[in-house]
């Protein structure tokens, strides 16, 4: 019998890593087959890279980040770059959104062929991608959000992209997000270190500007012990990562706690699942 497939769609290459690397490496470590697929190149994005001339780099930006994914992937065990082949938009309200080719300006229509191709080829029995908000708003997050679910569901239509392949149905699709909560005490626990948050520090739950209310969140999957997997994985994205990043200045006694679980909103699922659930893969044969 086949194993079951996880597949998640990114944005750009190490977000891969920072919101799905756990369970990425937690299935593939199960004999579970996985794959990532990444809208962008990551062109516009930061070089913070140690050693990193910005000004040598970016011309090659996205031959550089495309070399990070592939190590970050075999990091996890994820097999190689999927890429949709659309340029970073840029962040939101940046004169890059107006690129024509752009992923925020991707013909919907021929973006969602790209991407029910991959689905059809790979037969993932479980997608994963953002919520509606992208996570936190970038733009192409938000269209990968769109594009994701559309391609789930038109995978199955055999008349629809027919050039694409034969049809194939997700039995399970699920949205990476923040509990609002989790992100209030994170930003909570790092003030109390002097640490910044890239969350700033909300006063109440109801002021955290991203995430979801805690009762939305269906998954909360435990990758502690896939976290140096995922720890790994994201520092293979060196030319994102400098001294200042975040991600590197988490005190090793608070990583568990900031980075450990995976939480998910259960778009919707063929086969019986319980009410809330811990692992992904959850009532697949």
């Amino acid at each position: 019998m086949r194993p079951p497939g996880l597949m998640a769609v990114h944005a750009h290459p190490d977000d891969e890593a920072i919101s799905t690397g756990g369970v990425l490496a937690a299935a593939a470590e199960r004999g579970a087959r996985t794959a990532v697929v990444t809208c962008t190149g990551g062109e516009r994005g930061e070089i913070v890279g140690e050693g990193m001339d910005p000004d040598e780099v970016r011309p090659r930006l996205a031959e550089v980040r495309r070399a990070e994914l592939e190590r970050a992937l075999d990091r996890l065990g994820a097999g190689p770059p999927r890429l949709l082949g659309y340029v970073d938009s840029g962040m939101m309200g940046t004169a890059d959104n107006d690129d024509p080719r752009s992923f925020w300006r991707a013909d919907v229509d021929e973006a969602v062929g790209r991407l029910v191709a991959e689905v059809r080829a790979f037969e993932p029995d479980v997608l994963v991608t953002y919520d509606a908000y992208g996570g936190y708003g970038h733009p192409d997050h938000i269209q990968a959000h769109r594009i994701a679910l559309l391609a789930a569901e038109a995978a199955a239509c055999a008349p629809l992209y027919p050039e694409a392949g034969p049809p194939w149905r997700v039995a399970k699709v699920y949205l990476s997000t923040l509990p609002k909560r989790a992100i209030l005490e994170g930003a909570r626990a790092l003030a109390a270190r002097g640490l910044p948050s890239p969350f700033g520090v909300p006063e109440r739950v109801e002021d955290v500007p991203m995430g979801v209310a805690d009762e939305e969140i269906t998954a909360a999957v435990d990758v502690g012990t896939w976290l140096e997997a995922k720890w790994a994985a994201l520092q293979e994205h060196r030319s994102q990562l400098g001294a200042d990043s975040f991600f590197l200045n988490v005190p090793a006694d608070l990583r568990e706690a900031v980075f450990g679980t995976e939480w998910f909103v259960r778009h919707r699922s063929d086969v019986a699942t319980a009410p809330f659930e811990r692992d992904l893969l959850e009532g697949l044969a």
